[in-house]
């Protein structure tokens, strides 16, 4: 299977507001696998409808980044923003998840895949 990692600008702004340092240079460390950045400013009108969901700004635009790019699944740890992105899934044009939840349902999916190979 190839993953890849897709980041946006919100995230580098998010980052950036890490009041501590050693953890934001780590953070920021990791940011350098991502594969490629998402620009947040063309992505900003689609952002204000998902905000208009009831959506924090910040969240809509983590959103709105992942849906530009066609993302398979936006992970977050974010249980507000989980919760809202499950009741108006409809809506959405990329799945949101929990990264452990999302990673136990990969790894049933492929160890069910081997078994019936």
């Amino acid at each position: 299977m190839d993953w890849q990692w897709i980041s946006s600008e919100i995230l580098v702004y998010e980052i950036n507001q890490n009041k501590n340092l050693r953890q934001r240079l780590y953070i920021k460390g990791l940011l350098g696998y991502a594969h490629h950045t998402v620009p947040a400013a063309p992505e900003r009108s689609r952002a204000n409808r998902i905000a208009s969901l009831g959506f924090q700004n910040r969240d809509a635009l983590h959103i709105a980044c992942a849906e530009s790019v066609n993302t398979d699944i936006l992970l977050t740890t974010d249980d507000r923003m989980l919760k809202r992105a499950e009741r108006f899934r409809t809506q959405l044009r990329v799945s949101v998840a929990n990264p452990y939840s999302w990673l136990m349902e990969v790894i049933q999916n492929e160890q069910s895949q081997s078994k019936t190979e």
